[in-house]
């Protein structure tokens, strides 16, 4: 038996990722090889990265890994050749496959402007590390800071309506009270891309956390200390922060066919590459319906689901086994809104279901159980947790450790 034939391999560790790897091990034989590639071994908990201690929202995924009996090869992907069957890691070792998962997620739209670089993103722990240094650093003044939040979207809102309580943890109880904080935004709404439904209620929160919302407004250069409008007003901050939305990650490039514009592959129902039939994608890096005429969003919702329908489809494809076209549970959505609650919506529509307090205790149980691989599984529930059918019952989630 040839083995690289007989390997299934991932890349990416993320949420898409990690339960593609699950879910191909649930369904391949003992004798196929699972492998998940990834440049650490660890699940970022990405939804969180606008809280506190960011340093905190990471999950070991050896452990659960070697409990299903799934390969981690630690590097990062740089290549591809889809004809050889091979993938090539750290520029110099090369990962052959008989099928392969590609689930290497997003990357910040970091905007083209003169001072960019200059500026904090909450986009990986160690952005959202480097960013949480600077508040304390900020904290420690006399002075109350002015922070400016660049793009009023889910991970603006969120972050925006978090930074007073982020300050105040630093010991600046005053400060962080005075303390100026500016969303900016191209829109002339905030979360444009939320719809009408829940707005009144995310305008009302930021207006009681006295978020100073630029609508409106495009930022032309990021100086040291000052931020430059299109309308030649000059803004004085302490840090800028960029939340200006996601794009596929460069890897993708290497697979044949056509993207959207987020850069995401176009895929067909089964998330198989029509250029490339050994290669599946999944999470932010596939374009998909969400097979109730809605193509899927950047979001840990549908990633967790596209890894499991990925990684089962890889492992039936392998097989010779009918693949199962990829379906979505019913879309809701629930943003945090600091001191003010959360809002939860329903439905693409985003119907208002929940506010306030109660919609917060939903959101904490996504945050802290929902999202995380529940590490005190067996390993029969853990590979029961991977199945893409919606009518399969799933074991109780323990919140796992984090480190």
């Amino acid at each position: 038996m040839n083995r690289a034939r007989n390997r299934i391999v991932i890349v990416g560790g993320g949420f898409a990722g990690f339960w593609a790897a699950v879910a191909a091990r649930r369904v391949a034989p003992a004798r196929v090889d699972v492998a998940l590639v990834s440049r650490a071994p660890v699940l970022e908990m990405r939804p969180r990265l606008y809280e506190a201690q960011p340093e905190r929202l990471q999950v070991d995924l050896v452990p659960l890994l070697e409990k299903v009996g799934i390969e981690f090869v630690q590097g990062n992907a740089t290549g591809l050749d889809p004809a050889e069957g091979t993938l090539l890691v750290r520029d110099r070792a090369v990962v052959r496959y008989g099928r392969l998962v590609v689930a290497t997620g997003s990357t910040l739209c970091r905007p083209g402007i003169p001072g960019a670089f200059r500026a904090f993103s909450i986009d990986t722990v160690q952005d959202a590390i480097a960013f949480d240094r600077r508040l304390a650093e900020l904290a420690r003044r006399n002075v109350a800071p002015a922070i400016a939040v660049v793009g009023a979207g889910f991970t603006g809102i969120e972050l925006a309506l978090e930074l007073r309580d982020r300050i105040r943890r630093y010991g600046a109880f005053a400060n962080a009270e005075s303390a100026r904080i500016l969303l900016f935004d191209r829109a002339d709404v905030v979360g444009p891309e939320l719809g009408a439904g829940p707005r009144p209620v995310i305008e009302a929160a930021l207006a009681a956390a006295r978020i100073e919302l630029r609508l409106a407004s495009t930022i032309v250069a990021i100086q040291p200390e000052t931020l430059v409008l299109g309308s030649g007003e000059m803004i004085a901050i302490d840090a800028a922060v960029l939340t200006t939305g996601m794009t596929a990650a460069a890897f993708v490039r290497n697979i044949s066919g056509e993207r959207d514009e987020l850069g995401r592959v176009r895929v067909d129902q089964s998330l198989r590459s029509p250029a490339a039939p050994r290669i599946f994608v999944a999470g932010d890096a596939a374009a998909v319906d969400d097979g109730g005429g809605h193509t899927v969003l950047q979001s840990c919702q549908h990633a967790l689901q596209l890894g499991r329908f990925a990684g089962e489809n890889a492992a039936r494809d392998l097989m010779g086994l009918p693949l199962i076209p990829y379906k979505q549970p019913p879309y809701v959505t629930c943003l945090d809104l600091g001191r003010s609650g959360a809002v939860f919506t329903r439905g693409w529509q985003r119907t208002v279901e929940l506010t306030g307090a109660e919609a917060k205790a939903v959101k904490k149980r996504i945050n802290t159980e929902v999202i995380y691989p529940p590490a005190m599984a067996t390993r029969e529930e853990l590979l029961a947790l991977s199945s893409a059918a919606p009518t399969r019952q799933r074991p109780q989630r323990d919140r796992p450790p984090v480190r």
